[in-house]
């Protein structure tokens, strides 16, 4: 597969004081390896197994893959696969994504740009690789209280912005006071909080071939004892509700239903409902302690978890007149981002 570019179009990005130029020309797809070895100054790694980066572990091979440990890299390896229009996909923990049986014909670059500080009385300054579990401990230790609801969610930073992640009623997004991003035209760019139009589970980088870079959160003042308490006791709610530590499975499967009145109710409800809990199709199945979460039993296809997830929303819809809708990402063969 030749790398198809806009002719005479160029890619820009900036970092810091300093800006970059990419000019677009025809490159041949073996050519890949070295272009990005001379601007990016790593190496890429080959056909990758993405089921080792997803917490589902079910996926094919991706044709290059790269973790990128800093915002500099990160910004460049994004603006160069657009830049010689290769596909693309970012990933962070590889929660909420379900990878395609076939793979990812491209590079998929994962987020490990890590680094928090506290700015401030009350605002944490994070990058978007950084784990969410890491975030909390950190505010925890600065004696920052807010954070307590994030506790057990998998993921890192990037990706619980990108879908507003959240539990016990509370959001990311309700925290979240300015970012620099990454826009559609290559520049970093400072936004605050309305940018993003957060809504349940969703956000505008959803909907636009953007990235979040950093973050700045506003939390409040609070003792450490109360903090890791409420943090042990939402952990205990989840141990309850959840499988086993070590089951393959990408938490909740569907988003909760929005009512007219605006009201939320669980998916789980329906499901039960309508027999979720005896279902199952080859290797993935319905946990039997809560009807919302697919998982896989050893040695499930995505195949496996569409059709299961496909006729858990046939039932549910015959039933009730609903139509669930995924909370889990899949990533298709032939999709990428912009």
């Amino acid at each position: 597969m030749n790398l198809r570019p806009l002719a005479g179009e160029e890619g820009m990005w900036k970092f810091e004081s300093m800006s970059y130029k990419i000019a677009k020309v025809k490159y041949k797809r073996e050519d890949f390896l070295s272009i990005f070895l001379d601007r990016i100054g790593k190496p890429l790694k080959q056909s990758v197994s993405l089921k080792d980066y997803s917490n589902f572990r079910i996926g094919g091979k991706a044709d290059y893959f790269f973790e990128a440990s800093t915002i500099q890299e990160l910004v460049s390896s994004i603006v160069l696969a657009r830049s010689i229009s290769i596909p693309y996909y970012l990933i962070g923990g590889g929660n909420n994504l379900l990878f395609d049986d076939d793979g990812f014909p491209g590079l998929i670059i994962k987020n490990e740009a890590a680094g928090k500080e506290r700015r401030g009385k009350k605002q944490i300054e994070v990058l978007s690789g950084n784990p969410l579990g890491d975030v909390l401990q950190f505010s925890i230790e600065e004696e920052l209280a807010g954070f307590e609801f994030l506790a057990g969610i998998p993921g890192t930073i990037g990706g619980a912005v990108f879908g507003n992640a959240g539990a016990f009623d509370q959001n990311i997004g309700d925290f979240l006071r300015e970012a620099l991003i990454l826009n559609q035209k290559g520049e970093q760019v400072r936004v605050n909080r309305d940018y993003f139009e957060f809504g349940y589970r969703q956000s505008i980088l959803k909907k636009r071939p953007e990235i979040l870079l950093q973050a700045v959160f506003e939390l409040h003042q609070g003792e450490r004892e109360k903090a890791e308490a409420k943090v042990e006791s939402n952990l205990e709610v989840r141990r309850k509700k959840h499988p086993p530590e070590g089951t393959a499975y990408p938490g909740s499967y569907f988003k909760n239903v929005v009512l007219p009145d605006g009201k939320k109710v669980p998916a789980g409800y329906y499901l039960e409902k309508v027999g979720a809990k005896t279902m199952r199709e080859g290797g993935a199945l319905v946990y039997s302690g809560h009807a919302n979460f697919i998982i896989n039993q050893g040695n499930a296809s995505a195949r496996d978890v569409r059709r299961l997830a496909q006729e858990l929303k046939r039932r549910v819809k015959e039933e009730f007149g609903i139509e669930l809708e995924e909370e889990v990402i899949f990533l298709r063969a032939d999709v990428s981002l912009p």
